[in-house]
């Protein structure tokens, strides 16, 4: 594998996707986490970091395939009674996003760490055949 076209086709791609961001958003319903997606040269991994603020890890499932990672859950209405609100701009209940990666990962060698809201997912480059994994998230403290 030439690594200087493998390198060149990655950013190519992630420039591509980064264009198309806002068109995605404009037609989205419900809940939808964001999400930024990177290539860190230097470790050679796919970096994804989905906002998921107000959930606990409990609440999220992670999924990772060879060219596919899947984050999905149910954020909680926080209201109560007694409670008269004036505005909801927060969006509650089940979600589910798929990013399609343009490059295969080891969803074996993935980690997943949630810390401050933030879901941080780090996927090595593939170097051999991988099946779907479902990846524990840890918490940074533990």
């Amino acid at each position: 594998m030439d690594e200087e076209k493998a390198h060149k086709d990655v950013l190519r791609v992630f420039d591509d996707v980064c264009l198309s961001r806002g068109k995605q958003y404009q037609a989205r319903a419900g809940f939808v986490p964001l999400a930024d997606v990177y290539f860190e040269e230097r470790q050679r991994e796919i970096v994804v970091r989905f906002e998921l603020p107000g959930m606990s890890r409990d609440d999220i499932q992670l999924y990772v395939e060879r060219r596919q990672i899947t984050v999905r859950g149910r954020r909680e209405f926080g209201g109560g009674e007694h409670r008269v609100y004036q505005q909801v701009e927060v969006d509650y209940g089940e979600f589910e996003r798929r990013i399609r990666l343009t490059v295969d990962v080891d969803a074996e060698g993935c980690q997943a760490v949630y810390e401050a809201g933030v879901l941080e997912v780090r996927l090595p480059l593939l170097q051999h055949e991988g099946k779907p994994q479902q990846i524990e998230i840890r918490i940074e403290a533990e």
